[in-house]
């Protein structure tokens, strides 16, 4: 089963040198060494993951979750007991949860392949979609720039980016797919910003033009049988 998107990136975005800080994800769009502008794998499940948990407390779904794939950054303590965990102390007779299913924790494996989202017309931005921007901080004491507080990036044009989610083996039955496609469409259509900067309005987005591959369907009606409680989805 493969989810395939396009991921419209509807404003100016912050393209970023692929780093990140311990214990943080990257949530830079980058550029690889071969020249690809891409949003990383990594920056994707994030998303998607939060985009995930708000719609299963929206929904009420929530409860048939463990505490620690809803807990933000549990640490290790926590799953050791404290907290409810897929994989050691909840749901031992079950599988494990939709979180844990589609974005794995220590206890469990994720069933799902999440690729990098890649720009669709990398020349075009190659030539004239890209700039540095320049800006500043200032300093709340002083209220003046030091010279350490300037700072540039690069910035890209709205583009277009296509990825896609993959099954890494065929699910033990329909009513685990639907729960987990319908969950994982919900998600994608949820997502509306990328990239560093989202609160100034850059890197805007809309996920569009989702094609489900091994599944009886389109992604409307999936997420509408999802959403109404329908049992099961077909596979093909």
């Amino acid at each position: 089963m493969k989810i395939s998107y396009e991921l419209q990136v509807e404003a100016e975005f912050h393209i970023g040198a692929g780093l990140s800080r311990p214990g943080v994800a990257d949530e830079l769009i980058v550029i690889r060494p071969d020249g690809q502008l891409v949003i990383p794998a990594e920056h994707i499940r994030g998303l998607l993951r939060d985009a995930c948990t708000q719609i299963l407390f929206w929904t009420g779904k929530e409860k048939e979750c463990c505490k620690a794939s809803l807990q933000k950054a549990p640490t290790e303590a926590e799953r050791q007991g404290v907290l409810e965990t897929c994989g050691l102390n909840f749901r031992q007779s079950q599988p494990p949860c939709v979180l844990c299913r589609l974005f794995g924790t220590t206890f469990t494996p994720k069933s799902y392949h999440f690729s990098d989202a890649e720009l669709v017309n990398d020349e075009l931005m190659k030539k004239s979609g890209r700039r540095v921007s320049t800006h500043n901080r200032i300093d709340p004491f002083t209220g003046r720039v030091p010279m350490d507080f300037l700072f540039s990036f690069e910035v890209g044009d709205p583009a277009v980016f296509q990825g896609y989610i993959e099954r890494r083996e065929k699910a033990s039955n329909s009513a685990e797919l639907l729960e987990e496609v319908g969950l994982l469409v919900a998600g994608l259509r949820l997502i509306e910003r990328v990239g560093k900067r989202s609160a100034r309005g850059w890197g805007w987005c809309q996920v569009k033009n989702i094609t489900l591959t091994g599944i009886g369907g389109t992604w409307e009606s999936v997420l509408k049988a999802y959403l109404e409680g329908e049992a099961t989805v077909s596979q093909k």
